[in-house]
């Protein structure tokens, strides 16, 4: 007889400051024969999934674009972005089809284009409204072709949206049910940006609490959405709901304090000098009491344009108090929320897909920041020994 064991990378092998890959961790506490997705590509579904967002694809799945809103919407479909949700939504279906490799079928498609459009459709208005210039690194689209006509395609790509959502082929009750899931991730998405934009007619400091429930509003519903279409198609049960809120909420919130975290490494500011609501701000914020001049210098990051020598004051106010590290210390606890939040999920298959998807996200935006970061300070110390040698 045998104890049986499993390797589980690490990160940093040091002797004092070792780092485990906690995901792993988290994939092995919970292996089990009975989840069949265990060894499912996830990157394998990522680039299908891109591939019905290449010009071929949508032309192959939408028809032609004959008009030039159509063209215009099909173009902003294409550009770059991460497609979460759509993943998501596939990556729900297959783990409650318990078939890891059957063909995604074309109604499926459809869906997770229309998750796709609700997306995209509210990044051109959130760019207007926030006056950003830029998206993905070019010129966002209203920049492009002009307010009108970027309200119009934003316009378009709802209904787009919920067209493919009404005639994707499902029975009439499940293209109900996810019509209606996704007008209420839609409403609930336009009251959080209303209170952003609420906020900015009258800015001024906003505590952390405050902060966190518009990230609620906004980003979260994007991923119950995403979730719930999948498993409506799919005939997943409706005690799926709750669970799914929970996780949205908890994974959305979680991907909101990371973007936060990663401004930090910019200016922070808009395009045109402006600063949102932002978790740092406002964990800063609370902080800074009898602590002048930081607290000024953060006061006015709340109520006005700043230049780019408050920018860095802001900054170095924010690192001074250790919101950074905060903000850090939360995202980690919201990641871990969206992993207990699948405690109750009967089948074994959904909760450890999703559970890995997690891992997905995350470790994109954090590991291979941190491996490149790594292999700069080992390249350093090769370079500082070899000097010290010779």
């Amino acid at each position: 007889a045998a104890v049986p064991g499993i390797a589980i990378p690490l990160l940093q092998d040091d002797c004092i400051d070792t780092n485990v890959d906690t995901d792993c961790v988290w994939d092995v506490l919970h292996l089990t024969s009975d989840d069949r997705t265990y060894r499912m590509d996830l990157d394998a579904i990522r680039r299908e999934v891109d591939a019905w967002f290449t010009a071929a694809g949508l032309d192959a799945l939408l028809g032609p674009a004959p008009t030039d809103t159509e063209r215009i919407g099909r173009a902003w479909l294409t550009r770059a972005g991460k497609r979460w949700r759509p993943f998501l939504t596939v990556c729900v279906y297959r783990a409650l089809r318990q078939d890891p490799d059957a063909e995604f079928p074309e109604a499926l498609k459809k869906i997770a284009v229309a998750v796709e459009c609700f997306h995209k459709a509210s990044l051109i208005h959130d760019d207007i409204e926030d006056r950003d210039e830029q998206r993905y690194g070019v010129d966002a689209l209203h920049a492009e072709h002009g307010v009108p006509v970027a309200l119009n395609v934003g316009d378009y790509l709802l209904g787009e949206g919920y067209r493919l959502l009404a005639t994707c082929g499902a029975p009439p009750e499940t293209c109900a049910a996810m019509l209606r899931a996704a007008a209420e991730g839609h409403r609930t998405l336009t009251l959080g940006q209303g209170a952003e934009l609420g906020w900015s007619r009258t800015p001024k400091p906003l505590t952390s609490l405050e902060v966190l429930d518009i990230f609620r509003k906004k980003t979260a519903p994007a991923f119950q959405v995403a979730l719930q279409v999948g498993s409506y198609f799919a005939a997943g049960s409706d005690e799926l709901e709750v669970i799914f809120d929970r996780y949205s909420e908890a994974l959305g919130i979680a991907y909101q304090i990371r973007d936060d975290i990663d401004d930090l490494a910019d200016d922070g500011a808009g395009d045109d000098g402006s600063l949102r609501p932002s978790l740092p701000l406002a964990i800063a914020f609370e902080r800074s009491h009898a602590k002048e001049p930081l607290r000024s210098a953060l006061r006015k990051a709340w109520t006005g344009h700043v230049s780019s020598t408050d920018q860095q004051q802001i900054l170095s106010a924010i690192r001074e108090l250790a919101a950074d590290k905060r903000c850090q210390s939360l995202l980690d606890a919201y990641k871990e929320e969206a992993i207990r939040s699948l405690a109750d999920v009967d089948n074994p298959s959904l909760k450890g897909l999703l559970r890995r998807i997690v891992g997905k996200i995350f470790n994109e935006l954090e590991i291979k920041g941190w491996c490149s970061e790594r292999q700069t300070g080992d390249a350093a110390d090769r370079a500082a020994r070899a000097q010290t040698a010779g």
